[in-house]
C-alpha cells in the first residue's frame, strides 16, 4: 500500500527565531532541516535533517548532545508537519528515513543513518513557506536546503520490474 505525504516546510528561520514563532503557531511540527558550515569548515555547508516527537520542536534543537552544535554558523533552519493526515510516530520516522535517504546523495548530510531507502512505496510532497509571509516561497538560495530538496520524491516500486525506483521532481512550476 502506497504512503503519500504532504509537507508543509516553514522557514527559513535562525534558532533564535524559532521557539517564538513556534509557541505562536498551533501546529505540531514534527521535522527539522539545518543547514550551515560545520566548526573548522570555512566554505562547505553541511545539512541535518531531524524528527521531533516533543510538544515544541525548538527544545529538541536546544539538548545539549544535538547536532546542531555541530554548526559553528548556521544558515537556516527549516521546521515541517505533515498536513495531510495526523501524523503517528511510524508516519514521522518513515518520512525522516526517506529524506535522509535520498539527501544523503545530494549534499554534506551529517545523518549517519538511515542511508537505505524504505522498503515501502511512499509518495512525498513539499510545499516551502516563508514564515513571515505565510505565503510560498518562490524563490530560494541556491545553497538552500529548501531549494536542494525537491518539491516531490517518489519511490515506488515498478510493476513490471517488481524493483523500486525513485523519482524526483524539483521544483514544480504554478501554470497560466
Amino acid at each position: 500500500m502506497e504512503k503519500v505525504y504532504i509537507l508543509r516546510w516553514y522557514g527559513p528561520f535562525q534558532p533564535e527565531q524559532l521557539r517564538k514563532w513556534e509557541i505562536s503557531q498551533k501546529v505540531t511540527f514534527n521535522l527539522y532541516l539545518i543547514s550551515g558550515k560545520k566548526k573548522y569548515s570555512k566554505k562547505k555547508i553541511h545539512y541535518y535533517i531531524g524528527k521531533a516527537e516533543r510538544q515544541l520542536l525548538s527544545d529538541r534543537l536546544n539538548d545539549r548532545n544535538h547536532h546542531i552544535n555541530d554548526f559553528s554558523n548556521i544558515n537556516e533552519v527549516w521546521i515541517g508537519t505533515i498536513i495531510n493526515k495526523k501524523a503517528t510516530h511510524r508516519d514521522v520516522m518513515l518520512v525522516e528515513k526517506m529524506l535522509t535517504s535520498y539527501f544523503v546523495t545530494e549534499g554534506e548530510l551529517l545523518n549517519s543513518i538511515n542511508k537505505n531507502l524504505p522498503e515501502e512505496s511512499i509518495y512525498l510532497i513539499n510545499e516551502w513557506i516563508h514564515y513571515k509571509r505565510n505565503s510560498e516561497c518562490l524563490r530560494l538560495p541556491k545553497v538552500s536546503i529548501g531549494n536542494m530538496m525537491p518539491d516531490v520524491i517518489i519511490y515506488k516500486m515498478d510493476n513490471y520490474t517488481n524493483e523500486y525506483k525513485l523519482f524526483v521532481s524539483n521544483k514544480l512550476k504554478a501554470t497560466e
